[in-house]
């Protein structure tokens, strides 16, 4: 086989295809979709000190670029289907999902490409069963329940600037809470965000909501419905990761859409690093997120909230790790159609994210509250595409000690605007 040539094994990969397919005629027909977004925005940030405008990838993973691959069948004489699910994510090395900062957005003529899932499910009147790299149930569940579906100006999660400098602080070098050797002060806004029940999403990379917000891989039942409009699901994924959401869409007095959604998550076995495996060794999440529009008038508003806390180990609790944070976030808005292009869209948003700071304790941080603030215009142009602007507003405020007060509490603000677009496909 080894020197079997390319074009030989092709042709016999196709051959076995084809006669595989032939073969069997009696199948039922499948159906594949291929669905997604591209998402590329233009930014322009002011971090106190020094300014400047980048094109970059737009919010991160999940709502930034992805295109899916999905398939579904019908199994003959069982009662069930089955189907797959495949996404592809095209993604910059300046993404702010990935955290660069002011000082690494080098030109780049190239993306990677990445794949954020891949499982297949079966599905009949016992539910769904879902078995691969896949959302969990806890995933997006303070994010989805937006009934004005403006996701992606705005969510839950701080997205934009996380991996940035925080400037003025009397601080002169990057390090991880001066536990690397460096300037203690010298911080990312990141690690006042930082999450416990994904440890992947601390330092540079925290975003401060939904906070299992990854994909993982695992097995997800989704329940069947008795309700309607309700959703139960339960998932269990590598490594002790255990989550059960429920999520109820329905329509008040014929013309309010509401949705709540709710989670609870824990994970038995951080596996993310320093801080997860040696300051704490498991950690729970409870996120909740309601939803409302008057579909007449436009009006509407999503509020969503986080509590997390963490089991510290003897370590944990001798630098001061800290093991118990929450968050909320909300918007309110009006969405219409005010001209004949498509809907438009005007919102304000502010958030507050607090005691994210983990392991800053060792460094005299007693507590932290970044706060975000933020204003937007959308403006959609069919179901196909959308351009739209968000300024935002990031201000860190921390207690502590008289050392770490006076440095981080001198951080200059960040503010960043983006014109972003967007094409559905």
């Amino acid at each position: 086989m080894k020197n079997l040539k390319k074009s030989t094994l092709a042709a016999a990969v196709g051959s076995a295809t084809l006669a595989l397919a032939m073969s069997a005629p009696v199948q039922a027909e499948s159906s594949v979709d291929i669905s997604g977004w591209i998402n590329e925005g233009v930014m322009y940030w002011d971090d106190g000190v020094d300014s400047d405008i980048s094109q970059q990838s737009d919010n991160g993973t999940t709502l930034g670029s992805r295109i899916t691959f999905s398939g579904t069948t019908d199994l003959q004489n069982t009662g069930m289907n089955a189907g797959f699910e495949v996404i592809l994510e095209p993604i910059s090395n300046t993404t702010p999902l990935i955290f660069g900062n002011q000082q690494n957005m080098p030109d780049n003529n190239a993306y990677d490409v990445g794949v954020l899932g891949s499982s297949v499910n079966v599905g009949g009147a016992f539910g769904k069963v879902t078995v691969g790299l896949q959302s969990m149930p806890t995933d997006n569940i303070a994010v989805l329940a937006d009934p004005s579906a403006t996701l992606w100006p705005s969510i839950s999660p701080v997205f934009r600037g996380n991996g940035f400098m925080i400037q003025d602080t009397d601080a002169v070098s990057v390090t991880a809470g001066g536990l690397n050797g460096g300037d203690p002060f010298a911080t990312t806004w990141g690690n006042f965000l930082g999450c416990l029940t994904a440890p992947t999403l601390q330092g540079a990379g925290g975003i401060g909501l939904d906070c299992n917000g990854i994909y993982r891989s695992g097995v997800r039942y989704d329940l069947p419905t008795f309700v309607d409009g309700l959703n139960l699901a339960v998932g269990a994924s590598n490594d002790d990761m255990y989550d059960v959401a429920a999520k109820y869409n329905t329509e008040l007095a014929g013309r309010i859409t509401t949705m709540l959604h709710l989670g609870y998550a824990h994970n038995g076995g951080p596996n993310g690093g320093l801080a997860s495996q040696v300051f704490y060794n498991s950690a729970d999440n409870f996120q909740v997120q309601l939803g409302l529009m008057d579909q007449q008038t436009g009006i509407f508003g999503t509020f969503a909230y986080q509590y997390e806390d963490a089991s510290l180990t003897d370590l944990g609790r001798s630098i001061n790790y800290e093991d118990s944070t929450d968050a909320y976030w909300g918007k309110i808005g009006i969405k219409k159609k005010f001209n004949a292009v498509g809907d438009t869209s005007f919102a304000v948003q502010y958030g507050s994210y607090n005691d994210q700071y983990g392991p800053l304790g060792a460094v005299g941080v007693t507590g932290s509250e970044v706060e975000r603030l933020g204003i937007e215009v959308s403006q959609y142009f069919g179901s196909n595409l959308m351009l739209y602007g968000v300024w935002e507003n990031l201000s860190l405020d921390v207690d502590g000690s008289s050392a770490a007060a006076q440095s981080l509490d001198n951080g200059d603000d960040l503010d960043t605007f983006t014109l972003g677009l967007t094409y559905f496909f």
